[in-house]
């Protein structure tokens, strides 16, 4: 019998960054900063935005805290389409770079942000590139956060938490954790949910892992950046980097929108409730978090 029923959840997510957002190799956000007015990126979020009203889809947005500092119309319209905005930090530094201290500072300076642009406090946070760090959880518990959607349960060279479950659970019965989704393939996990996975996949490889996610009944977490779909406006700095983040196998927009067309979405906010129901509590201590 299977134990999980979450397989009719389907949830969409995106990471609201800029162009040069990018931590492998890590670079002085401050330079690029003080020249961008993140225009560009509102323009493809602004695409984003009118393709999911055409097929009446909702979405979490998990957005930097300095950009919507500097262009709160963006997160308003986000808002005001009715999907959810979240949190990913103030700026797209690892938090282990950062510090707890710092990232307690930084992250109520940015709930004071978009409780000023939406009159609402976030519900929930991803960590720039994956970065838990085994503080996270009980700062995000401490400051009311309702979840946190930072594990990805996959092992790359750069992020990752290989042995955390592939499904919603309590950490420690206080903050619900959201897994981003992954599959097993002969005894290890593979990532294809987003980023350079879904990238590098055919739609027909990425079909057979949601089949075999649903057939689990385990939910199905998906998330993009605006920069997938379509060509970064400026030039990273480093071969590795622009051959990591710029790839493109196929046309990556084509699959997407056939994961839209065939896969009805939502965001998790909607869906909480139902991923919380007879969801298990699992020690932090039972998985390995990046120090």
């Amino acid at each position: 019998m299977n134990p999980f029923s979450y397989g009719h959840l389907n949830i969409l997510t995106f990471d609201i960054e800029d162009w040069y957002h990018i931590n492998y190799p890590q670079l002085d956000f401050t330079v690029y900063d003080k020249e961008e007015d993140h225009s560009l990126l509102f323009s493809a979020v602004k695409k984003i935005l009118s393709f999911l009203k055409e097929k009446n889809t909702k979405a979490t947005f998990f957005i930097l805290g300095r950009i919507a500092e500097k262009k709160p119309e963006m997160v308003l319209s986000i808002a005001e389409d009715g999907h959810e905005v979240a949190l990913h930090g103030y700026e797209h530094y690892l938090l282990k770079d950062i510090g707890k201290e710092q990232f307690k500072r930084e992250t109520e300076k940015c709930i004071k942000i978009f409780e000023g642009i939406t009159g609402k406090i976030p519900k929930g946070f991803r960590a720039p590139s994956w970065s838990a760090t085994p503080w996270l959880f009980s700062v995000l518990n401490e400051m009311g956060f309702e979840y946190d959607a930072s594990v990805f349960p996959v092992k790359t060279p750069f992020y990752g938490i290989p042995d955390a479950p592939r499904y919603p659970f309590f950490i420690d019965g206080n903050l619900f954790e959201i897994p981003t989704s992954v599959y097993r393939l002969s005894g290890k996990n593979m990532g294809f949910s987003g980023g350079i996975f879904f990238k590098i996949f055919p739609w027909m490889v990425i079909k057979k892992a949601i089949s075999k996610i649903k057939g689990e009944g385990l939910p199905l977490i998906f998330f993009f950046h605006p920069w997938d779909f379509w060509d970064r406006p400026g030039r990273l700095p480093k071969f590795k980097a622009r051959v990591m983040f710029d790839l493109k196998i196929g046309n990556v927009e084509n699959k997407f929108f056939r994961l839209i067309n065939n896969f009805p979405m939502n965001s998790i906010t909607s869906v909480l409730n139902d991923l919380k129901k007879g969801a298990q509590i699992v020690s932090s201590s039972k998985f390995q978090v990046p120090s």
